[in-house]
């Protein structure tokens, strides 16, 4: 497994890798026409190319041999809290490993990533991370590194709004 820093030429491939992650995790919560305008919306190379090359965005995809299998992007809290503030804490915004990669410890490696990122970028600032309230295994994984549940909201996909869990991690 080799973990790489997100790079113009990458944006092709983290597209796709991208669309197909949450295809294999999310597909089937929603009408196909939801599901296709939130991957073009979200995953479009040129939404990417504009998040890549913003310099407060952390980006690192993983490759086993010539595969895409893992994409982490971490950045400024973006969620809808009254503690979070952009200006001195992040957020963990997207962790994704393709299914077939699954259950071989790459998800808790590339948290260790993001959260020595968000560390090492924001001190001893609370952390954030927003997580779909029916995704359990995540929210396992999450829980097991010291982040609570300290609020709720909806997240946009389509028209189909998802309650979502705000997680925050406080050093």
């Amino acid at each position: 497994m080799r973990i790489l820093p997100v790079e113009p030429a990458h944006i092709p491939v983290l597209s796709q890798l991208a669309m197909d992650t949450f295809s294999e995790t999310f597909a089937h919560l929603y009408p196909p026409e939801d599901l296709t305008a939130f991957l073009e919306k979200s995953y479009a190379p040129e939404k990417l190319a504009v998040e890549i090359a913003d310099t407060a965005q952390f980006w690192r995809i993983v490759y086993e041999g010539d595969e895409a299998v893992a994409y982490l992007q971490c950045g400024p809290v973006g969620l809808p809290h009254a503690e979070a503030d952009p200006t001195r804490m992040g957020e963990l915004k997207r962790l994704y490993v393709r299914g077939s990669q699954q259950g071989k410890g790459l998800g808790k490696m590339l948290m260790a990533v993001a959260l020595g990122w968000l560390d090492e970028t924001y001190g001893q600032a609370p952390q954030w991370i927003g997580v779909w309230s029916e995704n359990h295994k995540a929210q396992a994984l999450y829980l097991s590194q010291g982040f609570e549940k300290v609020g709720e909201y909806q997240f946009p996909v389509g028209q189909t709004l998802d309650d979502e869990f705000i997680l925050c991690r406080r050093l």
